[in-house]
């Protein structure tokens, strides 16, 4: 048995080919072949050239509309029908199938007719509203914005004060002092005003609607009878009725239901204040000995997200505890207290609190948010809340039972099981639709107009009404918004790719 050898086998089927090596491409039989071997780069070529026939190509007003939108369509489409046949023709000289038989071919076409639609509608709209502005004499002015704003913006900073930090910015701060559109009371000072007041609204609701949304939406999975009766009730009534009516029902029957008069307001502890005109509160305001503390807070900060990283590092290699968010927190409370200290140490305090005081018609002192922008706060995240809460829920019950068995096997509370196991699960499949509401929370912020908020889509629209320059600040609207919309699927796709499951 020992003494019995394997039979040599003949290795002669063995290749030493590179088989990771891509294969060539046919060499082209013809001019058609060598049409077949245009590559990415004219598809570059042929965006630039959309530019180029945008950018150039004017109406001919002796042609009918129609026959201008087909002519221009046509030559924005060309390049993408003669890439469509390349694609074709390189695969006829793989395959010999005639090209007009292939299918990548085919949807290419398409593709090329459907764009050709496309551009011939965008052109005749173009050409409509031009030809509708010559006629009624007016023109597209985005130079409006430098015009005098002539109504008074009662929500956020005064757009009627000089900006004289921009003398003490370096190199571009004396250019943008003396810019004509930032001069005190114009048009663009007022949009200004109200894009601070949007992202007031904005940022305050977002945090808001997650905290809401996530307590919601746990809520609906409790075993508590109550708590989840109650979050369904929440759920089913904000969700299924239309925002607008929520603004309405916030401001009229609410908040304007409250006394207006300064001596009857609702008195809250802590010095707080609610009436028909708004939640008035403790303003704190800091002083020159403030600087040394938030100097030292930003450095806390900046050394606890490092120790924070460091210690998730350890984890991955040695398996012991991180306890990131407590070396996080020790770094920002030794840093705060060090940088308090040298505040108090300049003989004043770093702050002061100056609480409301009654007057005869309204508030004095303090700080207040109006009742137009509790109002749209309130709609905009009990709204939302609503459906973040439906999206927490589903990712909750997206996660295996058998972990959660499994964790209450290990000994871990509902809370540990709830921090530790199902919640990080469940935000890879809620981070997705969580941005969609995110984005969504953001537009509707210019539904604020029905109740009188001052935000930047109702500075426009009073602006459109003094100066008829519609097209000019819609649009202005629209970049805004747009923006702000790709802010944050930014973040949101970051920390999407963040909590992403990594594989090798």
């Amino acid at each position: 048995m020992g003494d019995e050898r394997l039979p040599d086998f003949d290795d002669s089927f063995v290749t030493t080919a590179d088989l990771t090596a891509a294969r060539p491409l046919p060499r082209p039989s013809s001019w058609l072949g060598a049409l077949a071997q245009m590559s990415a780069t004219q598809r570059i070529a042929a965006i630039l050239y959309i530019l180029l026939v945008v950018l150039v190509v004017r109406p001919d007003p002796s042609l009918p509309h129609a026959v201008q939108s087909l002519l221009f369509g046509g030559v924005v489409a060309l390049p993408f029908v003669v890439m469509a046949l390349a694609d074709g023709l390189r695969a006829q000289q793989r395959t010999s199938i005639p090209f007009y038989r292939n299918e990548v071919f085919l949807r290419n076409i398409v593709q090329a007719i459907f764009l050709l639609i496309i551009f011939m509608m965008l052109y005749a709209l173009i050409v409509n509203l031009f030809g509708n502005l010559a006629s009624s004499g007016l023109s597209i002015n985005f130079g409006v914005v430098d015009r005098p704003f002539g109504t008074e913006v009662t929500e956020g900073p005064d757009p009627r004060q000089r900006l004289d930090f921009l003398h003490n910015l370096p190199v571009i701060g004396p250019t943008l002092a003396n810019a004509s559109i930032l001069r005190p009371d114009t048009i663009f000072r007022a949009l200004l005003v109200g894009l601070i007041n949007t992202l007031r609204v904005v940022a305050l609701s977002l945090v808001a609607t997650t905290v809401l949304g996530i307590a919601v939406g746990v809520g609906l999975l409790s075993t508590n009878w109550l708590l989840r009766n109650v979050s369904a009730v929440y759920v089913e009534i904000f969700r299924n009725t239309p925002l607008l009516v929520q603004l309405f029902f916030i401001y009229g029957g609410v908040i304007k239901a409250l006394p207006a008069r300064p001596r009857e307001a609702v008195e809250l502890p802590g010095s707080v204040f609610v009436s028909g005109r708004g939640l008035y509160y403790p303003a704190v305001i800091a002083t020159e000995t403030a600087n040394s503390l938030f100097f030292l807070l930003l450095v806390g900060l900046i050394l606890g997200l490092a120790l924070w990283r460091w210690r998730l590092r350890v984890n991955e290699r040695t398996g012991q505890p991180a306890r990131g968010f407590i070396y996080f927190l020790a770094a920002v409370l030794s840093c705060g207290i060090v940088g308090l200290v040298l505040a108090l140490s300049g003989g004043e305090t770093p702050f002061i609190v100056e609480p409301p005081q009654i007057g005869n018609f309204n508030f004095t002192g303090g700080a207040s948010f109006s009742a137009e922008y509790l109002s749209l706060f309130l709609g905009l995240t009990l709204y939302t809340s609503a459906f973040v809460a439906d999206i927490v829920r589903a990712g909750i019950q997206s996660v295996p039972y058998g972990q959660i068995e499994a964790a209450h096997a290990l000994g871990l509370s509902n809370m540990q099981t709830l921090n530790k196991i199902i919640l990080p699960q469940a935000l890879r499949l809620a981070v997705p639709p969580l941005t969609n509401q995110y984005l969504n929370l953001t537009k509707n912020s210019s539904l604020g107009i029905a109740i009188g908020y001052t935000d930047i889509y109702n500075v426009a629209t009073i602006t459109y009404n003094q100066t008829g320059q519609s097209v000019a600040l819609f649009a202005i609207l629209m970049v805004v918004y747009l923006v702000l919309s790709l802010i944050i699927s930014l973040v949101m796709n970051a920390f999407n790719r963040r909590l992403a499951l990594k594989t090798r």
